[in-house]
């Protein structure tokens, strides 16, 4: 029997509560949020910092919140392709995590990034300043065999 959305959205919730963010000092994350566009320069300059340094550096610089990589409450994920997350810069209790094999939002965006190169996915997520499910903008671009993703609360077209 497959879950209803309301109920996988509602599944999701609780384990992201669960694993609440770590790393960057609240009142830092939380003096400005950042830009979808802010959160697509973050995505390219992580792809390209993947590419100069390498996997295990470019994966640890990622989760330190002094390397760059996560300004006002923007963060870097690295997942592949089956939707396996290996890198969440707030959220580290996901690492392992599936978020995106299926037909959701994410696992579209995934399949539209490996065909085009990117994408951009709407969707709900625990926004970890206000402690509320907010809508999230999220880029995901093709890095190598991975897609990294950075994104910013609310609509791009707001």
């Amino acid at each position: 029997m497959k879950a209803a959305p309301h109920t996988l959205a509602a599944i999701i919730m609780a384990l992201v509560v669960a694993v609440l963010p770590i790393g960057a000092n609240a009142d830092d994350q939380c003096r400005r949020p950042g830009t979808p566009m802010e959160a697509k320069a973050l995505a390219e300059e992580a792809a390209a910092h993947l590419a100069k340094e390498g996997m295990g550096k470019a994966f640890n610089d990622f989760m330190q919140p002094d390397k760059g990589f996560m300004p006002y409450d923007l963060y870097v994920f690295v997942i592949d392709d089956q939707g396996r997350m290996w890198v969440n810069g707030r959220f580290p209790g996901m690492i392992g995590s599936n978020i995106g094999a299926g037909g959701d939002v994410m696992g579209k965006a995934i399949t539209r990034a490996r065909r085009e190169g990117s994408a951009w996915a709407e969707y709900q997520w625990y926004n970890p300043c206000s402690g509320s499910p907010m809508p999230k903008s999220t880029y995901i671009l093709r890095a190598g065999e991975f897609f990294i993703g950075v994104g910013a609360y609310g609509r791009l077209s707001a």
